[in-house]
């Protein structure tokens, strides 16, 4: 068995996995300590055998995390890297290493389940947006603040606009009043962003149909409506693991 952790911004995402079959998963606040996991971990603590883990939260907490999954399970934790390449996909920045391990290992594992050219859209804390070409060349990509940030950008910057609702749907039609045109002018940017990464892979002469639009992240599931297409996977970080760990 293998235990999978994402650690992202602002949420530690876990799953054990055995085989291509997930026996148990859940998510906590980062900042939470990590015995409050041992519970649900201790049954499978004797089958567990590697410990996968993508992190962009820095050297303080992955060194946490290490000693509690080596006092829990006498294991060490391995951490992937972005590199320069991985199977078919080859890492679109100037310095490889510098691309979030997140987006590397989202857009890895999109490639691989696509095998086509694809636009990885992940709705979090941020928004990332990469493009990968037909032969698996990622293209580079985009980062926006996420819903809530762009939101709160509003309320820091200004006196007297106050946005404390949270979109619970994306809304395209003008605001008739100060929260919902702040909504609606966040959903519009972030669907044009998702539009424009589109037309950047069809202006490389690649048909519309032929491109995989792929959605990951806490607030992904709030463009669907936009993009029929469009494929959901929630777990996408955690699936690239496989891909840049497993073979090592």
């Amino acid at each position: 068995m293998i235990l999978e952790i994402d650690m992202g911004n602002t949420r530690l995402k876990w799953r054990v996995r055995d085989g291509s079959i997930s026996l148990a998963q859940g998510a906590i606040d980062i900042g939470v300590s990590f015995e409050s996991l041992n519970d649900q971990l201790l049954q499978y603590r004797d089958s567990i055998v590697r410990v996968w883990v993508a992190s962009v939260v820095g050297d303080v907490l992955e060194n946490r995390l290490a000693k509690w999954v080596f006092a829990l399970l006498n294991l060490h934790p391995e951490f992937a890297r972005s590199s320069a390449i991985c199977g078919s996909v080859r890492n679109g920045y100037t310095d490889p290493s510098t691309l979030g391990v997140d987006r590397w290992l989202g857009l890895v594992a999109a490639y691989q389940c696509a095998n086509k050219a694809c636009v990885v859209v992940s709705c979090g804390t941020a928004i990332t947006l990469d493009l990968v070409a037909e032969d698996g060349g990622h293209m580079g990509g985009y980062i926006a603040p996420g819903l809530k940030l762009m939101q709160a950008s509003l309320t820091w910057g200004t006196r007297q606009i106050k946005a404390d609702d949270e979109i619970a749907l994306l809304d395209l039609s003008p605001g008739q009043s100060t929260v919902s045109a702040i909504h609606a002018a966040s959903a519009a940017m972030l669907v044009g962003l998702v539009n424009n990464a589109l037309q950047q892979l069809c202006d490389t002469n690649v048909p519309q149909d032929n491109i995989e639009l792929i959605l990951t992240g806490g607030d992904a599931s709030k463009l669907l409506p936009f993009f029929s297409q469009a494929r959901l996977i929630p777990e996408l970080v955690l699936d690239g693991l496989a891909c840049v760990l497993g073979n090592q």
